[in-house]
């Protein structure tokens, strides 16, 4: 299953039959052909085939500021919309890489932020980009907060001495913050201004104006196609063109991988190994060449609803310590993820190793890889709680019920859903799973705060996002509106405060100390139970295109998310 690692990714999005049929071709876009072959089997320029997070279909919708467009879900928002800045996160040392910008600077206590823009970018309609389209961006996420998906830092004021200077005034220092700003997509002032509400539009083809290196070609609910933008400001792309088709399912994607009619995918595979690496092991190839090796890329949480309707015993506390207590988080590892993701080791919710540097060592190693179940009969006794006659929990006469809900074609949440609910129903709990959902459904239940419980990635970038990304109060929404981020609605303003305090932090020992309150939050409240930490999923098929990102050049995180697609499909040169 594919997992967003920046933003968001958009709450970053993402994806199992058993069936073996492949998904439905739509001839006219030769679906399921090697790429670099036209359909009449003759030499073509190669067209780079990406299969990122399986769906039976797609809808036509390439819009950055909803996680539910085609182009949010398959990573391919960077090919039309680019960021500011570029980050390697696989280096925390490494500079931010010009893009949009060519330079920044900070001053007034980190309060401010000067960007210089790049000279000669175009939109791909012909129109001069400028600092205004910056300016209206930023001004766009503040009007409409359900499009700030990405949990951007957002300024108090922007002004643009120049068409090529933009000022960012934040209320409180942001340099710790500078990767969500430098990760922010920008969108053309001239078309997005006549469109009311951003999160919520569906934007097609004639809209998808952009700076980026692509342009939408053809549209087919089983495949889309992007062409080179002539405009580009960096030349004409070696990748002359890239096809997105649609499997229903990672094992039809697997089979289609595993033939050689994707180049480039981020799913979840079990046994990488046998069924990818070695049915071509020239060709076919992980991150780490000699093994199975995914970076570490989020931590996998249980997501709880504390606002649920259907699920109240989910607003205790004890109730969420005891579930986390509950889980054998070894099992899901070794079971639903083949290893390759690693048991979650604190409650904290920091990404480990990754964020050493930043764990409180009182919470480190505090999370069993196996079950405990005497400490959940601790934590809900002392709750209040008595096993009724059925050996089920339970106070004021209502027993702790809830259902988890993870698509049943997310092969790894699901399974680990399964093995998850089997744990806890085992401790005398009342939990169900339901996996009637596609992404779109799924997401929307999540976003809105219509569940109880979900299997859910977390957010890459530095520790203090993937905190923020938990337990921002003002990422979050009332019930039946949309989340940015938070999505267990929590809602305490100890949490407002630590985000405060480290947004206002001006060294890095008052910046720990702040990520420190965060994290002992987490790990109290429970509102979001770490698991797993979450693997950057990445299968490559070199056959038509060199220049990958691996081991041996770990020139960006190539793990899905869509900045990240876009660096490093502009690396890749066509085979002779």
């Amino acid at each position: 299953m594919s997992r967003k690692t920046t933003m968001r990714a958009l709450a970053l999005v993402a994806v199992v039959g058993l069936g073996m049929t492949a998904a439905c071709t739509d001839s006219s876009n030769d679906k399921g052909k090697p790429s670099g072959t036209s359909s009449k089997g003759s030499s073509a320029p190669k067209t780079l085939v990406v299969e990122d997070a399986p769906v039976p279909s797609f809808t036509e919708n390439y819009n950055p500021f909803t996680t539910s467009s085609f182009s949010s879900i398959e990573n391919a928002n960077s090919l039309l919309f680019e960021p500011l800045f570029q980050f390697n996160t696989l280096d925390a040392s490494s500079a931010p890489i010009p893009w949009l910008a060519k330079s920044f600077a900070w001053s007034n206590g980190n309060k401010t932020l000067t960007l210089q823009l790049q000279d000669g970018v175009k939109w791909s309609d012909g129109q001069a980009f400028s600092s205004d389209d910056v300016a209206f961006t930023f001004d766009l996420l503040k009007k409409d907060t359900a499009a700030n998906t990405g949990g951007t830092p957002l300024p108090d004021s922007v002004t643009t001495p120049d068409a090529s200077t933009v000022v960012l005034n934040f209320k409180g220092p942001q340099a710790a913050n500078f990767i969500g700003i430098g990760n922010q997509l920008i969108v053309p002032k001239h078309i997005w201004s006549t469109i009311s509400k951003p999160s919520a539009a569906v934007i097609k083809a004639d809209q998808a104006i952009g700076t980026g290196p692509y342009l939408v070609d053809k549209f087919s609910a089983q495949n889309i196609t992007y062409k080179i933008n002539p405009t580009y400001r960096q030349g004409e792309p070696a990748v002359k063109s890239i096809s997105f088709p649609a499997y229903a399912t990672n094992d039809t994607a697997l089979l289609a991988l595993t033939s050689g009619k994707i180049d480039l995918t981020g799913n979840n595979i079990a046994n990488v190994q046998n069924v990818f690496v070695a049915k071509d092991p020239v060709h076919n190839h992980l991150f780490q060449k000699d093994k199975p090796f995914f970076p570490s890329a989020n931590t996998v949480t249980l997501t709880l609803n504390l606002k649920s309707t259907s699920a109240p015993a989910l607003a205790d506390k004890a109730v969420r310590q005891a579930i986390s207590a509950a889980m054998n988080r070894q099992q899901y590892a070794t079971q639903c993820e083949t290893d390759y993701e690693l048991p979650a080791t604190s409650s904290g919710g920091l990404l480990l190793p990754a964020d050493q540097k930043q764990l409180d060592p009182a919470l480190a190693n505090d999370l069993k890889p196996t079950a405990d179940a005497d400490k959940v009969t601790s934590l809900l006794t002392a709750g209040g709680y008595k096993k009724n006659s059925a050996g089920k929990w339970e106070k004021d006469g209502k027993t702790i019920k809830f259902t988890i809900i993870d698509p049943n074609s997310f092969t790894d949440y699901w399974c680990a859903a399964g093995a998850m609910a089997k744990d806890l129903n085992a401790v005398g709990m009342d939990v169900s799973t339901n996996g009637q959902f596609d992404f779109n459904s799924w997401n929307t239940a999540i976003t809105s705060g219509k569940y109880d419980a979900a299997i859910h990635w977390g957010q890459g970038g530095t520790p203090f996002q993937r905190l923020q990304y938990l337990i921002d109060p003002a990422l979050t929404a009332p019930i039946g509106q949309t989340a940015a981020e938070n999505f267990s609605r929590y809602d305490n303003p100890a949490a407002a405060d630590a985000v405060k305090a480290y947004e206002n932090s001006t060294d890095e020992a008052s910046g720990n100390a702040a990520l420190k309150t965060l994290q002992n939050l987490v790990s109290t409240d429970a509102p979001a139970i770490p698991v797993l930490y979450g693997a950057a999923w990445y299968e490559y098929n070199d056959t038509n295109f060199t220049g990958w990102p691996n081991s041996d050049d770990p020139y960006i995180n190539p793990g899905p998310n869509s900045q990240a697609y876009e660096y490093m499909i502009l690396k890749l040169k066509p085979r002779s």
